[in-house]
């Protein structure tokens, strides 16, 4: 038919589909290890709340619950929680001692991660990560050697494929929610999806609805935070992807489009994470031990 024709991808094609999925996992990676979900505004307001500097004698953690949050990306991540604890208890122990108990990492090759990220942020990085090498190995190897029709729809590569894509969307729901009761509820969700991957016979149609329907979840909590302008920019980017994958526009390199528009989505959802109230403790911990590491 004219729709399946113009759906059709060379093998080049295909393998230039296997490629645009790497990015986003080694996106991830760079995020996670380098630190970014780290900003450097936290760090400068660990430094003046364990009173490390010149500039900063004689303040204290208290300087914390002062600052204009307006003025520092995240730094609502430090409100909930009184970071005079932490600083106490820091500037009471020695070096060792301080990373030890709170976990800091001193890795030469990393000299920017200076503890383990927070769970939501974690959480983003091994959905996409988790989902890359299933991917990877049905575009470059089987999506172009297979007839069109029931062999390449059924094929175990190309089910894995979708069973993964709900692994990314029961990862993302703790991701964007930081909430371990709607992580749960997602994750009923998606296991039921994954289990029809598995029947004996494949209907694309309801798969596909069902991939829409895990989307929708894991993004509903954004909106729920109140950040609209964050809400509004993963739809712009999910409502193109949509477009180019109902639509086809160029034909057989629509779906490499697809890949790359989709990869626009991780910064995203790492900002949504980094953003929850249960990022703000690790946030916290990791600003004083990159001050730690300072002394």
């Amino acid at each position: 038919s004219a729709y399946m024709s113009v759906r059709e991808m060379t093998p080049l094609q295909e393998r230039i589909n296997a490629i645009t999925v790497i990015p986003n996992a080694f996106y991830c990676l760079y995020f996670l290890l380098a630190g970014k979900w780290l900003d450097t505004e936290v760090i400068e307001r660990a430094r003046e709340a364990m009173g490390v500097g010149d500039s900063c004698a004689g303040t204290d953690a208290s300087f914390f619950s002062s600052a204009d949050e307006a003025s520092f990306p995240w730094m609502q991540n430090m409100m909930e929680y009184n970071p005079a604890t932490i600083a106490q208890e820091m500037s009471s122990m020695s070096f060792y001692e301080s990373y030890e108990k709170f976990g800091c990492i001193r890795a030469t090759i990393f000299p920017s991660l200076h503890a383990l990220p927070p769970l939501p942020v974690l959480a983003v990085a091994i959905g996409i990560i988790l989902h890359m090498p299933f991917s990877f190995t049905y575009h470059w190897k089987y999506a172009h050697r297979l007839p069109p029709g029931l062999a390449r729809i059924e094929h175990w590569s190309r089910r894995l494929d979708h069973v993964f894509m709900h692994v990314i969307c029961t990862c993302m729901s703790y991701a964007t929610s930081g909430s371990w009761n709607y992580f749960l509820a997602c994750a009923m969700l998606n296991a039921d999806c994954i289990y029809r991957q598995f029947l004996p016979e494949v209907r694309p149609r309801r798969n596909l609805i069902r991939i829409g329907l895990s989307v929708i979840a894991y993004t509903m909590p954004i909106l729920w935070w109140g950040n609209v302008i964050l809400f509004g920019k993963i739809y712009a980017i999910l409502l193109i992807c949509a477009w180019l994958f109902a639509g086809y526009p160029i034909g057989g390199w629509s779906h490499s489009v697809f890949h790359a528009t989709i990869a626009l989505l991780p910064p995203l959802l790492m900002t949504a994470a980094c953003d929850l109230s249960s990022s703000r403790t690790q946030i916290q911990t990791a600003a004083m031990c990159a001050v730690l590491k300072e002394t």
